[in-house]
């Protein structure tokens, strides 16, 4: 806990190379429990800023996916054009798949976002 620098605030130094737990400083910091900060340059209220911040999983996670299907490897960009060509396309790949999903809804059918990707790499192997 010494070492690690979020850790080291909730220690005191007793005696020589002797560390104990601060109680005070982690009742102090205990009204910050649940509580998380935003900071951003942008005119969006507060609650739209937390939604779209809390929903960034979901991209990261659909990335990782189109990434697994089309079987890339990582992809180290040295100028501005494929990097925009990149965030494109992962854009793009975040629309279809809220596309699909409200497709889905409409039509009623519940299947586990595996199991599509499963269908779709089925369909992308079966040329």
């Amino acid at each position: 806990m010494v070492g690690n620098k979020g850790y080291r605030r909730y220690l005191k130094v007793q005696g020589d190379h002797h560390f104990a737990i601060d109680e005070k400083q982690i009742k102090t910091q205990a009204r910050y429990d649940g509580l998380w900060v935003l900071r951003t340059n942008t005119l969006y209220n507060a609650e739209t800023v937390a939604h779209v911040y809390k929903a960034l999983w979901t991209v990261e996670d659909i990335i990782r996916t189109t990434k697994s299907i089309m079987d890339t490897r990582p992809i180290y960009h040295r100028c501005n054009e494929t990097i925009r060509g990149h965030v494109f396309c992962s854009f793009l790949a975040l629309l279809l798949k809220t596309e699909l999903e409200r497709r889905m809804k409409f039509a009623d059918l519940k299947c586990a976002w595996a199991q599509v990707i499963r269908g779709l790499d089925a369909c992308n192997t079966s040329r």
